[in-house]
This record gives C-alpha cells, sequence and structure tokens, in this order.
C-alpha cells in the first residue's frame, strides 16, 4: 500500500504497524546496563563479628598469674572492660546500634560509660526514644554542655535537678554512690567502685562544678586512697583545654589540636593533690572534642583520654563517617588493668582518619604515661 507525499506528491510506501513491529528491535533505544543491587546496610554485629572480636575482649578481660610455685596459681585483681562513647548527640540509630554491640558483648564489659552531650542542639533536641532504647538507662552518664542549654546554644539555664530528671532515669540501677544518697536532690555526679578490679571510677559534672562538688571530689579522691583503690575519673570536658601534650606517634591523639577545648582546672588539682598524697590515679575519660585525643596534662602525672562523637557526623570530627560500613560506628572500649599499671584501648568503628593515622588498638602504662610497644 502506497500513499502520497505530502510535501511532493510523490508515491511512497505506507508504514504498517507489522511493520513498525519488525523493525522494533533495530530502531528500539539502547537501554542502559542494570547496576546490581546495592548491598544492604550491615548491623554492627556483622562489622564486628565475634569470630574477630572475641580474641581481642578475651584478652582484655583476663586476669594475670603472680609468678608462684602454689598451687592453684594466685590471680591478680581483675581487669576493668568499660565501653566509653561520647558525644551521640540525640542520634537514636547510632545509638541503638552501640547498645546492640554492649547487649552483645556484656558477658565481658564491666559496664558502659557515655561521658556527655546526650541531646543534640539543645535542650530541646531530644528524643524520648534516647531513653526507650533498650539498655541505655543503665549506661553510666556524665551531663555535656549541650545536655544543659535549654532554650538555645549559649544560655545555659538549665539546673542540676532538670538535668537529673532529664538524663539520669534509671540511676538506681547504675550502682553508684551520691552525696547525701542513691538519689539525692538533682545532683549529677558520683562514683562507682569495682573492688575486684581495684578501681574506683568517678563520674563528674562540669556544667555545674562549685565548691560543694570541688570538697566532693577531694574527700571522695581520699576514700580511693585509704581503700588502696586507683582512680578513673570521667567527665565531659577534657580536664585541661589546650593544655596539654600529645603521646608521640600516638593513633589515637589527632593532628586537629583545634578541637581541643574546655577544661576542669580545680578538678585536676584535686587529682594531683590526691597523687602526691600517694594515691593512684589511672586517666581522664572525656568527650566534646568530637575527635580522639589522647596525651598528658602539662606540669601533671595526670593521662586523659577523649573519644570522638559517636553521633554519625562528621563536625569537627577527623574521620569520614560513611552511613552503612565501618566508619559510621565510633567508640573505645577500654580495659584498666591495675597490675600492670596498663590501659588498653580497641576502637570499635572509623579507625582511620584525615591524617591517616590508623586507630585500632592501643596500650599505655599509666604510671610512666607512656604507650608500650
Amino acid at each position: 500500500m502506497k500513499r502520497r507525499s505530502f510535501l511532493t506528491g510523490a508515491l511512497i510506501a505506507a508504514t504498517t504497524p507489522d511493520m513498525l513491529a519488525a523493525d522494533a528491535p533495530i530502531a528500539a533505544t539502547k537501554q542502559p546496563p542494570v547496576l546490581p543491587a546495592k548491598p544492604a546496610a550491615k548491623s554492627i554485629i556483622e562489622l564486628n563479628p565475634p569470630e574477630t572480636l572475641l580474641p581481642i575482649l578475651q584478652n582484655m578481660q583476663m586476669r594475670a598469674i603472680k609468678p608462684t610455685p602454689h598451687k592453684p596459681p594466685i590471680y591478680q585483681s581483675e581487669q576493668l572492660v568499660l565501653l566509653h562513647f561520647a558525644d551521640i548527640h540525640n542520634d537514636v540509630k547510632n545509638l541503638r546500634r552501640v547498645m546492640e554491640f554492649a547487649l552483645h558483648y556484656r558477658k565481658y564489659l564491666t559496664d558502659s560509660l557515655l561521658t556527655g552531650d546526650i541531646a543534640g542542639g539543645s535542650w530541646n533536641d531530644w528524643s524520648d526514644e534516647m531513653m526507650a532504647v533498650p539498655g541505655f538507662k543503665d549506661v553510666l552518664k556524665t551531663l555535656g554542655n549541650h545536655d544543659i542549654y535549654k532554650w538555645n546554644k549559649t544560655t545555659r539555664n538549665a539546673t542540676p535537678r532538670e538535668c537529673h530528671d532529664k538524663y539520669f532515669a534509671g540511676i538506681e540501677s547504675w550502682g553508684v554512690v551520691q552525696p547525701g544518697g542513691t538519689n539525692p536532690d538533682g545532683l549529677c555526679y558520683w562514683y562507682k567502685d569495682y573492688p575486684a578490679c581495684g578501681v574506683r571510677l568517678i563520674g563528674l559534672d562540669c556544667m555545674h562544678y562549685d565548691d560543694a562538688q570541688q570538697t566532693w571530689l577531694a574527700s571522695t579522691l581520699e576514700d580511693a586512697r585509704v581503700k588502696g583503690l586507683a582512680v578513673v575519673t570521667s567527665q565531659h570536658y577534657p580536664p585541661a583545654g589546650k593544655a596539654v601534650t600529645g603521646l608521640p606517634n600516638c593513633p589515637f591523639d589527632s593532628l586537629q589540636r583545634e578541637s581541643l577545648g574546655g577544661a576542669l582546672p580545680r578538678a585536676v588539682e584535686a587529682v594531683d593533690a590526691f597523687q602526691k598524697a600517694g594515691g593512684e590515679f589511672v586517666c581522664w575519660l572525656g568527650g566534646h572534642t568530637h575527635t580522639d585525643f589522647c596525651g598528658t596534662i602539662n606540669g601533671k602525672k595526670q593521662l586523659f583520654i577523649c573519644v570522638g562523637t559517636a553521633k554519625n557526623f562528621e563536625l569537627w570530627c577527623d574521620s569520614r563517617r560513611v552511613t552503612g560500613e565501618k566508619s559510621q560506628d565510633l567508640f573505645n572500649v577500654v580495659a584498666i588493668d591495675t597490675y600492670h599499671k596498663h590501659i588498653r584501648v580497641v576502637r570499635i568503628g572509623a579507625e582511620w582518619n584525615r591524617y591517616l593515622q590508623h586507630r585500632v588498638t592501643m596500650c599505655l602504662d599509666y604510671a610512666a604515661r607512656k604507650q608500650v610497644g
């Protein structure tokens, strides 16, 4: 069948539906290749499986044996093993991952510790889902600066009582001691003894630090000295701000020095007096910096370890964070060995930073304030 051209009047062959069908494979537009589906994001346990992690955790938990001909062997004090994280900033998803890890490996952990900035930007940047995350109410906590910004990021007007009621729900299960009893009138500082480990862990409220807390700290330190307990102090701020010296070639001490800030000078002096009286001080554990720092306080015989942000974002953090990959998470497992005077640290999550420092494990001699090995 033919028809005339609209332009020339010449007869041309008409196109029929059958002809279109026959030509379709030739005329069809080339389709883009089908890409394989992106694999589902892995859980924190898949990224840190038992076959990889158990040998590490088992050694962190191992008790030293005193050389002796007697049988059975004489075991030294147990190691205190803490899951330490900070600056979760209302990241419910990442908090669930931290707690999933803590519950899965609870046999190898003595306690979990969050050193501040539970809330997001301010007091109102907070979800009730946080406290509903399984296991979170049992986590030992200290306050951070963002936890007390009641109305905005610069007005610090949340009282200790308000903070206690908001963030310390479940404190009765922590096993801590506070001034005036287990649940005083809104005080947000505490201590907890681990007699089998020979350690007293102190949690300070550096957001409401006053004369009463300074007096309590001095008394608590002296009591630990009399009882022969080594002391670990925990709080949000780095204890001495920028007045610190990093450990040489330590991957857990970031080169991003501008992130250092905050200070607790009166508490540092109280610890110094405790040491001069013969007390055994292990280290300060903190956060706030959003990146890792480790070193000594200038002019003092005190180690400090600040852990990077557990929130999955890169503000002030020196590590690339990718959702669904290992770098989504960031926290430490810290073991205190008072027999060898060692602090052993294992990173869970983001290992590399932009300076290509590789944070995997670290062992410190807290008596000599240096790395081991």
